[in-house]
């Protein structure tokens, strides 16, 4: 009778287990947007980290990554992570500006001297001018995405600001894009990344200006096959985490994503690599590949510092401000 009583004590609180107690044990999964494609230097870092953040949870917190903008284009998505209606996203400084404005300043062009010369800016002040402002936007900011140099592709040859003026350019839409080739005297044609490439094969645009490896990899070349490496803006975007998801998280949950994004250089290598690597192949298949000489990156620095003044005044705000902080970082890594 006792032997009895037990199992069907251990039954009943099996049961219960099972139906109360699943969810105790269950994994959290966050949604992960991003707009790269799997196979490319983005896709596979966010692989690492959702591998990493696994590992570092021992399971308890799984990232599920959305790629190739499963989960809409990234001004869609950037909107949504704000509302909490997707985890976290990692975009382009683009995306990044339409929730912060004064975010573009860190993509005006001829800003950094180097890649490493950002690299230090990055890793030592940005975070601490943006952090609380993307916190008001409704983002929490997780670490830095890499996203490499703009540069040009184009229908005809460009070696000069004079070679493009009038002619339709593919910018992206943000006011630092705006400024630049007001500057350069073209004619500017605001696109997100999906609407970009049909608006080249449709005519609609001469010419794209897109960082070197998404264009590539994606074959802008293919249509404008003159590629100009003007190098005019090193784009870095952000890793950013929902506010409203945030502050659901347990402590552990929050450290473990921070562990997770936190290496920056194992993107910035991955991307670095593969500029070269990528234009090194259309050299190679014979596509002119064109690299400005000294006097005429002296023309398109000289567009580009214009732009710089054009771009603070346009943002209005808090933009004097916050140009100023980015200038006393940028002086600090010299």
């Amino acid at each position: 009778m006792i032997r009895r009583h037990s199992l069907w004590l251990f039954g009943l609180a099996l049961a219960c287990l099972l139906t109360y107690g699943g969810d105790a044990f269950a994994a959290r999964e966050l949604r992960v947007a991003t707009a790269a494609p799997p196979k490319t230097p983005w896709g596979v870092w966010f692989a690492g980290v959702a591998k990493k953040v696994d590992e570092l949870s021992a399971g308890e917190l799984k990232l599920n990554v959305f790629y190739s903008s499963q989960l809409g284009d990234e001004q869609t998505v950037v909107r949504q992570t704000v509302r909490g209606r997707i985890d976290l996203s990692g975009q382009s400084n683009t995306a990044t500006s339409l929730v912060v404005p004064e975010f573009a300043l860190l993509a005006a062009p001829y800003l950094w001297d180097s890649p490493e010369h950002a690299d230090c800016a990055f890793d030592n002040h940005v975070g601490g001018i943006f952090g609380d402002m993307m916190q008001e936007s409704g983002l929490v900011l997780l670490g830095w995405v890499e996203v490499g140099q703009m540069i040009l592709f184009n229908r005809k040859a460009v070696h000069t600001p004079a070679d493009i003026a009038n002619v339709k350019i593919r910018i992206a839409p943000t006011k630092a894009s705006v400024s630049f080739f007001e500057a350069v005297g073209a004619n500017g044609v605001p696109l997100g990344s999906v609407d970009s490439l049909p608006a080249l094969k449709t005519g609609n645009v001469s010419g794209a200006t897109v960082p070197t490896v998404y264009g590539i990899a994606v074959g802008y070349h293919k249509m404008a096959p003159h590629v100009t490496l003007t190098n005019h803006s090193h784009q870095i975007g952000t890793l950013t985490a929902s506010k409203k998801v945030w502050n659901k998280l347990s402590p552990d949950e929050q450290k473990w994503l921070r562990a997770g994004f936190a290496d920056a250089n194992v993107l910035r290598r991955g991307i670095r690599g593969a500029e070269a690597a990528l234009v090194g192949k259309l050299k190679a298949a014979g596509l002119p590949v064109y690299q400005p000489n000294e006097a005429e990156m002296a023309a398109w620095r000289q567009a580009g510092l214009t732009a710089q003044k054009d771009l603070v005044k346009a943002l209005g705000g808090r933009a004097d401000e916050i140009w100023e902080k980015i200038q006393h970082a940028a002086k600090s890594c010299k």
